[in-house]
């Protein structure tokens, strides 16, 4: 079976990275007392960081290094996909050249941080109107701040969450 090429902000892979590292944390404080058992509180959970390392192949490879750089340089999220993980947003915050490129290869590390969606205000009763083709549901979620899993099971619909159609109605909660 072949991986999925990943994706970011509308650039493919035409290789999958091949060391990837996902971290996942979270915000727990430990509160003591002196008159008390020791106890911890859960505050949030942290963006995850996504890192690794991989090579760039073909006559171009030195261009598609230089669009990376550019989409890192920019500053602005988009949409991370990874080979069998569900998709999310992201910034690219690192992108480091580890060897002279060789002829048609480059060798690079790179590293994301989860883009937090924000959180969605208003009553529960809303519905989204589509706006143009190929708007996703995934785009729709980060901008209200509904998860993705949700969104779908409100809109069994939709049979496809990465294409939606003009006009089509996306109920958000």
């Amino acid at each position: 079976m072949k991986n999925a090429p990943m994706r970011f902000a509308g650039m493919s892979f035409h290789h999958n990275p091949h060391k990837l590292s996902i971290e996942n944390e979270h915000h727990i404080r430990s509160i003591y007392s002196p008159t008390a058992v020791p106890d911890s509180l859960y505050l949030n959970r942290k963006p995850c960081v996504i890192s690794g390392e991989g090579e760039l192949y073909g006559a171009d490879c030195v261009e598609q290094y230089l669009r990376l750089e550019r989409l890192c340089h920019a500053h602005q999220r988009g949409k991370l996909v990874l080979p069998h993980m569900p998709a999310m947003y992201a910034y690219l915050r690192e992108l480091r050249l580890l060897s002279e490129p060789q002829e048609n290869i480059l060798t690079f590390r790179f590293a994301f941080t989860e883009a937090r969606s924000p959180r969605l205000y208003g009553s529960c009763d809303l519905c989204y109107n589509t706006e143009s083709d190929g708007e996703t549901l995934w785009d729709i979620g980060y901008r209200y701040g509904v998860p993705i899993e949700r969104l779908v099971s409100l809109n069994p619909q939709i049979p496809h969450i990465d294409e939606l159609r003009r006009g089509e109605r996306v109920k958000l909660c």
